[in-house]
This record gives structure tokens, C-alpha cells and sequence, in this order.
């Protein structure tokens, strides 16, 4: 078992043995990662939070059904991803994702411009895939897991995830040059 594991072990055993302290102590170490999934199904920061803490509550109460033999980290991804679909499933939007996001580069200081506007055309280009490639290439190259940690997470088969991800890169290739300059 690695340190990472024997840290997610004793998380876990604190809270299941009622542990109050624990809760804050598993907010303080996946509350912000539970948030960024969220983030990259909803955009909308009220949402986010929202969904953020539903997602946190549904693990709290579930972690009882946790497997110790498996990561906790893909576990809360799964089901803050989970979370964060049945939200989006639910609100129907009242503002354009984009051109908040748009918006929110233009309020940026001149040293972080180039990089939210780096940030702002990535999430662009995430935005022409379905909801389910872009969380895959989202896992696959954002956040640098591998295929058996994207199937977990997923529940897809390996050679799905890889047709996936394959069909996405085609799909952002045709857009790119939209975005990025070196692709014009």
C-alpha cells in the first residue's frame, strides 16, 4: 500500500468511526479537487458550489460502500462527476457559458492575459465535445491519469476509452485553428 493509500485508509477509518474532525480534515484534502470537477461540467460558480457540496455530502454518506482496495481520489471523482452531470442535467441555462468566460479573461491583469486567454480557448475547444469526452480527455490529459484510472472512473471498457479519446482528438484537430494561432 503507498503512502497516498495508507493516508486515504486513515481518512477513511476516522470518518467511518464518527470522527468530526475528519470531515474537515477530507474537505481541506479533496474539497478543492471535488470543486475543479465540478467546474469543468458546470462553469457557472454558483452552481459549482453547490454541486461541490452535494457531491461532498453524497461521499460522506456513501463511505461506507468504499472499496479500501481501490483509490479514494477516483472514487470522489466519480462521484462528483456524477453529481455534476445530474446538475447540468437539471438547470437550463440563462447566461452564455462562453461569453461569461469571455468576460471573466477581459477582467484579468496583463501578466495572467495570455494565460487565461491560453486557459479560456483549451476550454473552447473542450466545449465542441459531448459532455462525457471532454470530462475523458479532461481526466486523460489534464488531470494525466491512465486508461485503467479513466475506466474506473468511467465505467468504460479500454479500447472505448481509447476510440473516445481518439474521435475527440479529430474532433478538437478541426476546430483548433479557431483558438490557437499556430494552427491557421
Amino acid at each position: 500500500m503507498s503512502f497516498n493509500q495508507n493516508k486515504e485508509y486513515e481518512i477513511v477509518n476516522k470518518l467511518l468511526s464518527g470522527d468530526q474532525r475528519a470531515i474537515s480534515v477530507f474537505v481541506d484534502e479533496y474539497g478543492t479537487f471535488i470543486y475543479h470537477v465540478c467546474n469543468k461540467i458546470l462553469s457557472h460558480h454558483d452552481e459549482v458550489k453547490e454541486a461541490t457540496q452535494d457531491a461532498i455530502m453524497k461521499i460522506l454518506h456513501a463511505l461506507s460502500n468504499f472499496d479500501t482496495k481501490g483509490s479514494l481520489k477516483a472514487w470522489c471523482y466519480t462521484i462528483a462527476y456524477r453529481t455534476a452531470i445530474d446538475y447540468k442535467r437539471k438547470i437550463k441555462y440563462t447566461t452564455d457559458i462562453d461569453q461569461a468566460t469571455h468576460l471573466h479573461t477581459f477582467q484579468s491583469s496583463d501578466e495572467n492575459l495570455h494565460d487565461d486567454e491560453t486557459k479560456y480557448n483549451i476550454q473552447a475547444l473542450l466545449n465542441h465535445l459531448h459532455d462525457e469526452d471532454k470530462m475523458i480527455v479532461s481526466l486523460y490529459y489534464l488531470e494525466e491519469m491512465n486508461i485503467k484510472e479513466v475506466c474506473k472512473i468511467t465505467g468504460l471498457t479500454e479500447s472505448n476509452i481509447k476510440i473516445k479519446l481518439y474521435r475527440a482528438r479529430k474532433e478538437m484537430a478541426l476546430h483548433a485553428s479557431k483558438y490557437f494561432d499556430q494552427y491557421k
